[in-house]
């Protein structure tokens, strides 16, 4: 008698998600990015749900330093993870589940690239570290 092969599910506890909303990455390639990166509404809140299921086609990753974005149909963007202009006078105030929060806009080139993905007006967002 023929044995079938088992697949085992995925442990999502040992996974890190860069983007909110977005696809994970193994937890040792991702150490220390968890959450970092938010998308934002042209209304100034963070995206949550629902809002993000345009994200089912990404691919991401990290490498050298930057956060890899990949999508059908559109050009490969690299967002760097460590940047000197992340500081806290290149934040704005942007509402995340009833509270204010500060944030660094990624700039004009990653909110064309993620309305495009999206079909809506949105803005990439980083998180300054703890």
């Amino acid at each position: 008698m023929k044995q079938q092969a088992t697949i085992a599910a995925p442990d999502l506890s040992t996974r890190v998600y860069p983007l909110k909303g977005g696809p994970g990455l193994p937890s040792g390639k991702g150490q220390g990015c968890h959450d970092l990166w938010v998308l934002g509404d042209a209304d100034g809140h963070v995206l949550s749900g629902l809002a993000l299921s345009g994200l089912a086609g990404l691919e991401l990753d990290l490498r050298f330093g930057d956060l890899v974005l990949r999508a059908p149909g559109m050009m490969r963007l690299d967002i760097p993870v460590d940047v000197i202009e992340d500081d806290e006078d290149s934040c704005a105030l942007w509402h995340e589940e009833g509270r204010s929060v500060r944030l660094v806009d990624e700039g004009e080139l990653a909110a064309v690239w993620f309305s495009r993905l999206l079909g809506v007006p949105v803005r990439l967002l980083k998180r300054l570290p703890v």
